[in-house]
């Protein structure tokens, strides 16, 4: 049995949102998806209840290495990386873990998907793409995703005690429980941000960690091997 876990606090306090922009046109979408869809993989854990895997969603960031969020492998005894959603899953070590950031990364050595390169830079308002994961256990989907703003929040991490400060892209697109570690893809095949939430008041609202704050937590790990703590699980 696979759960797909809730998201984390976004916000401390009233929530607020940006203006809608307009959707990205097809050609945008579709140029975003076939890039990324050869580095998507699914992440699985198990741990932290008898009989249910934890199931989100990850990408190739270099050799070998995947970046997921937190609040899928936290507390978790094994992990696993499953190409595409399908066959076998290969075994996956946490070399770097922060519950602030909502953010791991994965070794996972025999894992073949071409890496993609982070668009760091901020991105203007409108910018257009996709979003992909595994939404509720099922197979890979995919979405349109455009910015409405990057800003920082203040929230809470994954257990919903220590405040912390995310670089989030407020994007216009619809994300479930399992797309969270997904990438916000665009259409020259870089990733803009690493998708952990959603909006409590808009179903068609979604917030990924902007790239710049990922590249920041991914490259001082990269060439581990070393597994990390990954503290309690997430209730």
């Amino acid at each position: 049995v696979v759960d797909a876990l809730g998201f984390p606090d976004v916000f401390v306090g009233v929530p607020s949102t940006a203006q809608p922009v307009p959707p990205p046109a097809d050609p945008t979408v579709a140029a975003a998806v076939r890039a990324a869809s050869p580095t998507l993989v699914q992440v699985l854990a198990d741990g932290c209840r008898p009989g249910y895997w934890n199931e989100g969603s990850g990408f190739a960031v270099a050799a070998g290495y995947v970046v997921t969020s937190a609040h899928i492998v936290a507390g978790a005894d094994d992990v696993w990386a499953r190409p595409g959603g399908a066959g076998d899953a290969l075994d996956a070590t946490v070399v770097a873990f922060d519950p602030g950031l909502d953010l791991a990364l994965l070794r996972v050595p025999e894992l073949a998907a071409p890496p993609l390169d982070l668009a760091t830079e901020p991105l203007p308002r409108g910018t257009g793409g996709a979003v992909l994961g595994f939404p509720a256990g099922g197979g890979p989907t995919s979405g349109p995703a455009a910015v409405r703003r990057l800003f920082e929040p203040l929230g809470r991490d994954i257990y919903g005690g220590e405040l912390v400060r995310r670089r989030v892209y407020e994007l216009q697109a619809r994300v479930r429980g399992g797309n969270s570690g997904g990438p916000f893809a665009l259409p020259d095949g870089r990733v803009a941000g690493v998708v952990f939430a959603n909006s409590v008041l808009d179903d068609r609202i979604a917030y990924a960690i902007a790239a710049s704050q990922v590249a920041r937590f991914v490259e001082p790990a990269l060439g581990r091997s070393a597994p990390v703590g990954l503290g309690a699980c997430v209730d």
